[in-house]
Protein backbone atom coordinates (compact mmCIF):
# COMPACT_ATOMS: atom_id res chain seq x y z
CA UNK A 1 0.00 0.00 0.00
CA UNK A 2 2.76 2.06 0.69
CA UNK A 3 4.22 1.96 -2.88
CA UNK A 4 1.34 2.55 -4.38
CA UNK A 5 0.69 5.85 -2.75
CA UNK A 6 4.25 6.77 -3.58
CA UNK A 7 3.75 5.59 -7.01
CA UNK A 8 0.60 8.02 -6.92
CA UNK A 9 2.23 10.87 -5.02
CA UNK A 10 5.09 10.87 -7.47
CA UNK A 11 2.77 10.53 -10.58
CA UNK A 12 0.74 13.71 -9.43
CA UNK A 13 4.02 15.62 -8.78
CA UNK A 14 5.49 15.03 -12.59
CA UNK A 15 2.21 16.11 -14.07
CA UNK A 16 2.10 18.97 -11.92
CA UNK A 17 5.44 20.16 -12.75
CA UNK A 18 5.18 18.95 -16.87
CA UNK A 19 1.55 20.64 -17.38
CA UNK A 20 0.34 24.09 -16.18
CA UNK A 21 1.34 27.96 -17.35
CA UNK A 22 5.06 29.11 -17.37
CA UNK A 23 4.26 31.61 -14.87
CA UNK A 24 2.56 31.58 -11.51
CA UNK A 25 0.54 34.48 -12.04
CA UNK A 26 -2.16 32.22 -14.03
CA UNK A 27 -3.25 30.82 -11.05
CA UNK A 28 -6.40 30.71 -12.52
CA UNK A 29 -5.45 28.20 -15.71
CA UNK A 30 -6.39 24.46 -15.67
CA UNK A 31 -2.97 23.17 -16.61
CA UNK A 32 -4.08 21.52 -20.19
CA UNK A 33 -5.14 25.00 -21.87
CA UNK A 34 -2.23 26.87 -21.16
CA UNK A 35 0.00 23.77 -22.03
CA UNK A 36 2.48 25.01 -25.21
CA UNK A 37 -0.22 26.34 -27.62
CA UNK A 38 -0.74 24.40 -30.97
CA UNK A 39 -1.40 26.48 -34.31
CA UNK A 40 -2.12 29.43 -34.84
CA UNK A 41 -3.42 32.91 -34.00
CA UNK A 42 -4.89 35.82 -35.61
CA UNK A 43 -4.79 38.12 -32.44
CA UNK A 44 -3.30 41.28 -32.60
CA UNK A 45 -0.58 39.78 -29.56
CA UNK A 46 1.57 36.87 -29.62
CA UNK A 47 1.58 36.68 -25.63
CA UNK A 48 -0.89 37.01 -23.15
CA UNK A 49 -2.46 40.59 -22.40
CA UNK A 50 -3.07 39.26 -18.77
CA UNK A 51 0.28 37.43 -18.25
CA UNK A 52 2.94 38.26 -21.14
CA UNK A 53 5.61 36.22 -19.83
CA UNK A 54 2.95 33.29 -21.96
CA UNK A 55 1.88 32.54 -25.33
CA UNK A 56 -1.49 33.10 -26.62
CA UNK A 57 -3.21 29.92 -27.13
CA UNK A 58 -5.52 29.82 -29.78
CA UNK A 59 -8.12 27.48 -28.40
CA UNK A 60 -8.97 30.00 -26.16
CA UNK A 61 -11.74 32.59 -27.39
CA UNK A 62 -10.28 35.97 -28.05
CA UNK A 63 -11.86 39.47 -26.94
CA UNK A 64 -12.43 42.17 -29.25
CA UNK A 65 -10.63 45.09 -28.35
CA UNK A 66 -10.45 48.41 -30.23
CA UNK A 67 -11.73 46.78 -33.57
CA UNK A 68 -8.75 44.73 -33.00
CA UNK A 69 -8.64 40.54 -31.27
CA UNK A 70 -6.55 39.92 -28.36
CA UNK A 71 -5.51 36.77 -27.15
CA UNK A 72 -5.41 34.98 -23.83
CA UNK A 73 -2.87 31.95 -22.66
CA UNK A 74 -5.80 30.52 -20.75
CA UNK A 75 -9.51 30.32 -20.36
CA UNK A 76 -8.60 32.00 -16.17
CA UNK A 77 -7.19 35.56 -17.55
CA UNK A 78 -10.30 36.21 -19.56
CA UNK A 79 -11.87 37.64 -16.53
CA UNK A 80 -9.34 39.01 -15.70
CA UNK A 81 -9.44 41.10 -18.32
CA UNK A 82 -13.08 41.88 -18.51
CA UNK A 83 -12.15 43.37 -14.97
CA UNK A 84 -9.22 45.82 -16.16
CA UNK A 85 -10.24 49.24 -16.96
CA UNK A 86 -9.78 51.03 -20.39
CA UNK A 87 -6.78 52.26 -19.49
CA UNK A 88 -5.40 48.68 -18.32
CA UNK A 89 -6.61 47.23 -21.50
CA UNK A 90 -4.83 49.69 -23.66
CA UNK A 91 -1.70 49.32 -21.40
CA UNK A 92 -2.03 45.80 -21.40
CA UNK A 93 -2.75 45.45 -25.18
CA UNK A 94 1.08 47.60 -25.37
CA UNK A 95 3.24 45.44 -23.16
CA UNK A 96 1.58 42.03 -24.84
CA UNK A 97 2.20 42.95 -28.59
CA UNK A 98 5.94 44.93 -27.37
CA UNK A 99 6.82 41.51 -25.31
CA UNK A 100 6.03 39.74 -28.55
CA UNK A 101 8.82 41.99 -30.94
Amino acid sequence: MARLFKAVLASVVVASVLGGCATAKCADCDGVACAEPKGTTDTVNAMCVVNPKDAVNPAIPAAMWKGQKVGFCCKGCVPKWEKMTDAQKDAAVAKSVKTAK
